[in-house]
């Protein structure tokens, strides 16, 4: 049976496939520590809840203007200018299924089979595949020598005349790092100077530890913001996962275009969960301070944790609910017979009950990703078990 030439070197996603076998091992009774998916461990809060409740009980089910309902494009648009310094009216924003659509009609709109699109590695699964999809060609730039964070003056060995796009992620996601000021300034100023597109996948922005904060690459003037697309979303700050609600805020004729792939794909976003997203937008801060007071202790204690299993090392993850471990290590070692980080995390699935990502699917060989956006308990459990393993393939 015949396939597109462009699906043909399309990959599964390793953080789904990981955590569907872990969910089904615990659904038939055994005793998993899940550290793997990106998915805050809190309940929706309860007055997003009941503003979906009452959107359904007002009969507000039916299909919505695909670019969103003006109400939540409104507050998106004050969104934008309080909290991230960025103009944009409500006709410059875009609601989607998820933030992940966003970035997909975004790459879909502005690449042809002959582009090439900069991701910067390690980088989000899905990144990768999105490029693919496209028959673009994804061009890996390697941040490991230099703590995880791109320098901006390497990102010119990296451009060329194929050049269309710059994926760019922070806080990041496997790693946590989060982007400065300056770094992002002088990354606007080269990709101003080549005329390429950026995505600035910010999806994380509320998460955010003390010594850092978040700056929008869009928001440096008015020539950077013509060529990005600002992705955020609704799922980590507010524990709206399932609710399946993002948006891109960008300049109107590439938002225009964006707005075409998912007129033809999904149409419009839930009716309801837009309800919940202006809710959501209207919400305290205080009700994710209370999640972000939980997911830094947990931070710091899983720092701890690693600190004294020898064999193991990080970066300091300023941002989001992951840590990447460096296993390289373990994978050298010559008492087992592991030889990849797939290997090791199905290894420590199988025998331990512990439930990671292979660094392979965020382009890291020699690392795995821990989220510690599980309970205390459940974080406890899963750091026994992985001093443990490292102790034994060491």
């Amino acid at each position: 049976m015949k396939v597109s030439k462009r699906f043909a070197n399309v990959g599964d996603s390793s953080t789904l496939k990981i955590t569907a076998k872990a969910k089904a091992m615990k659904a038939s009774g055994k005793d998993v520590a899940i550290l793997a998916a990106g998915e805050p461990d809190f309940d929706t809060p309860q007055n997003i809840k009941d503003a979906a409740i009452e959107a359904i009980n007002d009969g507000f089910t039916g299909y919505t203007p695909v670019k969103g309902i003006p109400e939540l494009r409104k507050l998106l648009s004050e969104k934008f200018l309080n909290d991230n310094k960025i103009q944009y009216s409500p006709d410059d924003i875009q609601v989607t299924v998820g933030a992940k659509q966003a970035i997909y009609n975004i790459i879909q709109s502005v690449c042809d089979e002959d582009s090439d699109v900069i991701i910067i590695a390690p980088y989000w699964v899905s990144y990768i595949e999105m490029v693919k999809m496209t028959g673009a060609t994804p061009i890996v730039f390697d941040t490991s020598q230099d703590n995880f964070k791109l320098i901006p003056e390497k990102l010119e060995q990296y451009i060329t005349s194929k050049t269309r796009l710059i994926l760019l992620n922070s806080p990041s996601n496997p790693t946590g790092v989060v982007y400065s000021k300056d770094s992002l300034i002088k990354l606007s100023e080269i990709i101003v100077k080549h005329n390429i597109y950026c995505i600035s996948d910010e999806i994380y922005e509320k998460i955010i530890y003390p010594g850092s904060e978040h700056f929008s690459i869009a928001s440096v003037n008015d020539e950077i913001k013509k060529l990005t697309f600002t992705v955020n979303g609704f799922s980590k700050a507010y524990a709206m996962t399932g609710w399946r609600i993002g948006y891109v805020g960008g300049e109107p004729n590439l938002i225009k275009n964006a707005l075409k792939v998912q007129t033809h794909s999904t149409s419009c976003t839930s009716s309801i969960s837009q309800k919940a997203a202006i809710a959501a937008l209207k919400t305290d801060d205080s009700v994710i301070k209370k999640m972000l007071i939980s997911f830094n202790k947990r931070r710091e204690y899983i720092m701890k944790r690693i600190d004294n299993i020898d064999g193991l090392s990080y970066v300091n993850p300023q941002g989001a609910f992951y840590i990447f471990i460096n296993i390289e290590e373990i994978i050298k070692s010559t008492n087992n017979n592991i030889n990849s980080s797939e290997e090791l995390c199905m290894q420590l699935i199988d025998e331990y009950k512990t439930a990671l990502i292979p660094g392979n699917a965020f382009g890291a060989e020699n690392y795995v990703r821990l989220s510690y956006a599980a309970s205390m308990e459940e974080i406890e459990k899963g750091a026994d078990r992985i001093e443990q393993f490292v102790k034994k393939n060491l």
